[in-house]
């Protein structure tokens, strides 16, 4: 939706772009800490946002462009990203169609801008991400004080790379971020790989840093802490991912593959392997099914323990317009090993090792 465009001078022309996600869902999920719970889910296959995309012609070539980001619940209303008001996307910057795009902000890191559309939760829809969201291919921090540069596209080739500041004198790795990678999408290909590495994240240490509140909490509650001691942080996290796709029309066939290292203050560490794929058949225009398949293992380091992770996922999704659909998914998942809990993305753990959800809900874009 425009909201307006203003012409100034024979150059000069600037739009600001209302845009927005509502999707609600009503969730049972077999075993939350003992128990089986019904309830109703805000963002049930995607999260909840609105926001203005502001872009103005300075000719050439050259515009100035910014996005601003809201997350919200809509089953109470409140806001979302810790209470903020933008908390999904706040940045303003420049982009040339010769030189590319360089922004300022709060904004996403590259394993989501490049990676997150073809996870079996985006694709499907459903709860599918690795366990604990470990890899943030879903996007669930994002970075402050961060600069972003994104290149022109050539013959289907770009590349991307951001860097978060510490904001903090006297101590300029204290909670910083970086991540780069580079995308090939042409035709009925996709294909990417990222990296992402952090040092010493989360509000703890640096509450001004490139990740803060939202590192913590569900659902990175499995791994943003040591195996030994939850209220030891992490000192550094890197992941490396790739991932593509393919359309053959009808059928979408996506997979993935990361590998996330976390080092722990308490010199602790995780080494987690992730694996996906996804399959999306389109049996008309307007009515989707797929299944998709992760598996995760997890081996530590400073305790003698190991863990696995499958889940099976399976969607059908049928859309009423261009910009409504209704849709139900389940999601499966079954744990292995002393430390491994069983839970699915967003839901409190199972006191056993499986847990399943099932979900029916409805998604407007505007």
């Amino acid at each position: 939706m425009v909201l307006s465009t203003i012409t100034a001078g024979a150059h000069a022309q600037s739009s600001v772009t209302l845009y927005g996600i509502i999707a609600t869902g009503i969730e049972y999920v077999s075993n939350e800490g003992g128990h089986s719970a019904v309830a109703m889910v805000s963002g049930a296959n995607q999260n909840n946002r609105w926001g203005l995309r502001i872009v103005e012609d300075l000719g050439g070539g050259l515009k100035a462009v910014a996005t601003l980001e809201n997350g919200f619940s809509s089953t109470n209303g409140e806001l979302g990203q810790g209470g903020r008001m933008f908390g999904r996307q706040a940045f303003v910057g420049l982009s040339s169609t010769q030189y590319g795009t360089l922004t300022a902000g709060r904004q996403y890191d590259v394993l989501f801008d490049y990676l997150d559309r073809i996870e079996p939760q985006a694709l499907g829809p459903g709860l599918g991400t690795s366990v604990g969201s470990n890899d943030n291919v879903e996007g669930n921090f994002r970075y402050n004080n961060s600069i972003k540069y994104r290149s022109p596209n050539f013959f289907g080739v770009e590349f991307e790379a951001l860097y978060a500041f510490s904001n903090k004198a006297g101590a300029f790795q204290q909670n910083r971020a970086f991540s780069t990678g580079i995308n090939y999408a042409k035709g009925p290909v996709q294909f990417a790989v990222a990296y992402l590495d952090l040092d010493y994240p989360g509000a703890v240490l640096n509450a001004s840093g490139a990740v803060t509140d939202d590192y913590s909490g569900a659902p990175f509650a499995l791994f943003h802490s040591s195996p030994l001691n939850s209220q030891v942080g992490v000192r550094r996290q890197q992941v490396i991912a790739t991932g593509g796709e393919y359309d053959f029309g009808r059928v979408q066939l996506a997979g993935m593959y990361s590998n996330v290292q976390y080092s722990y203050l308490d010199h602790t560490s995780l080494h987690l392997n992730n694996v996906d794929a996804i399959a999306v058949y389109d049996v008309t225009p307007a009515l989707f099914v797929s299944a998709a398949y992760l598996y995760t293992n997890g081996v530590y380091g400073g305790i003698v323990a190991s863990s696995h992770w499958n889940t099976a996922q399976a969607a059908i999704d049928y859309f009423l317009s261009k910009r409504t659909d209704v849709y139900l998914y389940a999601d499966y998942i079954r744990a292995s090993g002393p430390l491994a809990e069983a839970v699915t993305f967003l839901n409190a753990p199972s006191s056993s090792k499986n847990q399943t959800a099932v979900l029916a809900g409805i998604r407007h874009k505007f």
